[in-house]
């Protein structure tokens, strides 16, 4: 019997790939950026792109509402 590795999650299907990312953590729909390591939420929880929907399995951090105001 040979096992098979599981398939690759899909990619991104964006013109940008992750144009924006969210992550529900308890009920509650988080915004997320990418990060250089995990965090321990990012640890726990998976992120989706917002507009296509693929999972998002790198590393990401919450946006603080102080990081929000552009």
């Amino acid at each position: 019997m040979t096992s098979h590795p599981a398939p690759a999650p899909p990619a991104c299907a964006c013109r940008h790939a992750w144009p924006t990312l969210t992550a529900v953590i308890e009920g509650v729909i988080h915004p997320v950026v990418p990060a250089p390591a995990h965090t321990p939420t990012s640890a726990l929880y998976l992120a989706h792109c917002t507009e296509c929907g693929a999972a998002y399995t790198g590393p990401w951090k919450r946006l603080t509402p102080l990081s929000r105001v552009a």
